[in-house]
């Protein structure tokens, strides 16, 4: 009996996933388990995600990421520096928007709660500086929580609505042989030490780096072999569904009014200043929404991959953009929120 709700969770799980295949939707295999387990969550169905699954699922996605880095991606990706560096001060001028909307909605929250909700950085990082300072630590883990649920159900659905969903690019690689694998293990020491020393998204980052690293070397040309990045996705959309609590929801109704207007003025400015990225820089608008988009960082990957975009380029416009609001968050919030 022990084991029952994850037993449950699995079955329902993959449900999800050959429903969401069935009918066509896109990324079925982080998609689908996502959407059953939120539901099996709302009904309050015993579902639980199995401990440590989605920081395993990170590092799978890492590790596959990372190979895409050839030689001439990692060039491309450095000439785009300054966009980069720009795309990252407008993240922090759009969560500077939507805090101030949020506090105009709900004047009775404090600017602390509203900036550490409004920022896209990771939920236990935000919580984190939010504890040490005062602010309400459940709201901000809500608020960062639903950003990102959202954010991984929209912008897929939206590229697969208008046809943007296509054939994997990196399956043109061939996959890695079972002599090479052995070459991924420091990836994975990798996550570790980042874990140890309490740095963000570590099981992603640091598996990214070393499997960067061997890809742009030239050390190690190819895939991970099928089924990896699917099993991946299947425990983030389990993690992401599993996070979902529908009594928290409903404790907090005016939170939640002002949360989900301030999050629809902050998708709506992202995609117009991806549109603006895409006419400046000459980068496709699908690769410049995916860019600028303020969802996880390994999701929003995972949707440039299955679309077939250069993930290089995405990566490295997530990840400065998580890098730098980890750096000036708690700076920031001693001058906005004095």
């Amino acid at each position: 009996m022990l084991y029952l709700p994850y037993a449950s969770t699995l079955l329902v799980s993959l449900a999800g996933v050959f429903f969401w295949r069935a009918i066509g939707g896109p990324l079925p295999w982080l998609i689908g388990p996502l959407l059953a387990v939120m539901a099996g969550k709302l009904l309050h169905a015993d579902l639980k995600s199995i401990r440590h699954s989605r920081e395993v699922g990170q590092a799978i996605v890492g590790v596959a990421l990372g190979l895409t880095f050839s030689p001439q991606a990692l060039a491309r990706t450095l000439q785009l520096a300054p966009w980069i560096l720009l795309a990252v001060a407008f993240a922090l001028l759009l969560a500077w928007l939507s805090m101030q909307l949020m506090r105009r909605l709900l004047p009775t929250l404090d600017p602390l709660t509203a900036w550490l909700v409004a920022l896209p950085g990771g939920a236990s990082e935000m919580t984190a500086i939010g504890a040490r300072r005062g602010a309400k630590s459940e709201w901000i883990v809500l608020g960062q929580s639903l950003r990102v649920l959202l954010v991984v159900l929209l912008y897929p659905g939206a590229f697969a609505l208008f046809g943007h969903m296509a054939a994997n690019g990196s399956a043109a690689l061939p996959a890695l042989s079972a002599s090479a694998l052995p070459w991924l293990l420091p990836a994975l020491l990798a996550g570790w030490l980042l874990w140890r020393r309490r740095l963000p998204n570590p099981w992603f980052i640091g598996p990214l780096a070393v499997s960067l690293l061997l890809a742009s070397s030239g050390e190690l040309v190819g895939r991970l072999p099928t089924g990896w990045v699917e099993l991946a996705q299947l425990l983030i959309g389990i993690a992401l569904g599993a996070r979902v609590d529908r009594d928290e929801l409903l404790a907090a109704p005016a939170f939640m009014r002002a949360f989900l207007l301030s999050l629809l003025l902050l998708l709506l400015l992202a995609l117009a200043g991806a549109l603006l990225l895409a006419w400046g820089s000459g980068l496709a608008p699908a690769q410049t929404i995916l860019a600028l988009a303020p969802g996880g960082i390994t999701e929003m990957c995972l949707t440039a991959k299955a679309m077939g975009l250069d993930v290089p380029t995405i990566i490295a416009f997530q990840l400065c953009r998580l890098v730098g609001v980890l750096l000036l968050a708690e700076p920031l919030s001693r001058r906005l929120c004095r």
